[in-house]
C-alpha cells in the first residue's frame, strides 16, 4: 500500500511540472507543503523516499509525513487513503467477479444452445447424417437446409444445372477430379466452397446418358 502511495505522489509532482528525478520531485512537493503545513517535510526526506523508492529499498514514512503527503494528493489523512483506496478496490474485485460470472453463464448458454449433443451432422459417403457432437473429423454443427438437401451425385452429360431459374448443381474440384452436389456450401471432405456447376462443366465432367 506504501508503494502505490508515493507512486501517486510522485505522480502527482510530475504532473504539476518537476522533472522525472529526485531533486525536482522534492522541491516542487516541498514547496507545495510549504503553502499548508505547518512544518512540511524537507527536500531532503522526501529524495529519500524517492531514491528508495525507485531502488525498491524497503522503508518506513512517519505517519506525520504520510498524513501530509496524503493531503498533497487530496486525501485527508494517509489513513483515509488507505481506506478509500480499500473500497474502490474492494468494488473493482466486486465488478469482477460480477463479470466473470456472467461470462461463464453466456459461455454455459452457448454450450448449451449451440453444441447440444443433438445439434451436429457427420458426412456419410455422399449424404450427412444427424448425430451426437463427438468432435470427429467429418463432423459439423447442424444446418437444417444443408443437412437435408446436400447429396453428392453422379450426373449425366445432359443433367440440368438450374430448375425455373436457380441452380441445382454445384461442383468442386480437386487433383483432376470433379464431384458435383445437390446444394451450394463448402466440401464435405475438403472444406473447399462449391462452385456452381455450369453446362460445360456437366457436359465435360459428366457420364454418358443411358
Amino acid at each position: 500500500m506504501l508503494r502505490n502511495f508515493l507512486k501517486k505522489v510522485f505522480e502527482k509532482a510530475i504532473k504539476n511540472g518537476a522533472d522525472e528525478n529526485g531533486s525536482s520531485i522534492a522541491t516542487e512537493i516541498h514547496h507545495a507543503l510549504e503553502k499548508v503545513e505547518k512544518q512540511p517535510i524537507t527536500a531532503d526526506a522526501i529524495r529519500g523516499y524517492y531514491r528508495k523508492y525507485k531502488n525498491h529499498i524497503p522503508f518506513n514514512v512517519a505517519k506525520n509525513s504520510k498524513d501530509q503527503l496524503a493531503r498533497y494528493i487530496g486525501y485527508e489523512s494517509y489513513r483515509d487513503f488507505v481506506q478509500k483506496s480499500t473500497r474502490n478496490g474492494n468494488k473493482v474485485s466486486t465488478y469482477l467477479l460480477w463479470f466473470l460470472i456472467l461470462a461463464l453463464g453466456v459461455s454455459l448458454s452457448w454450450n448449451f444452445f449451440v453444441t447440444d449433443e443433438t445439434c451436429c451432422m457427420i458426412w456419410m459417403e455422399d449424404h450427412w447424417e444427424e448425430t451426437a457432437c463427438s468432435g470427429k473429423r467429418l463432423e459439423r454443427a447442424c444446418d437444417t437446409k444443408t443437412l437435408r438437401k446436400m447429396k453428392k451425385v453422379e450426373v449425366c452429360k445432359d443433367a440440368a444445372v438450374k430448375k425455373n431459374g436457380q441452380p441445382v448443381l454445384w461442383y468442386d474440384k480437386s487433383d483432376d477430379v470433379v464431384t458435383f452436389f445437390t446444394y451450394h456450401g463448402l466440401h464435405p471432405v475438403n472444406g473447399k466452397t462449391l462452385k456452381q456447376a455450369t453446362r460445360y462443366m456437366v457436359e465435360k465432367y459428366g457420364e454418358e446418358c443411358e
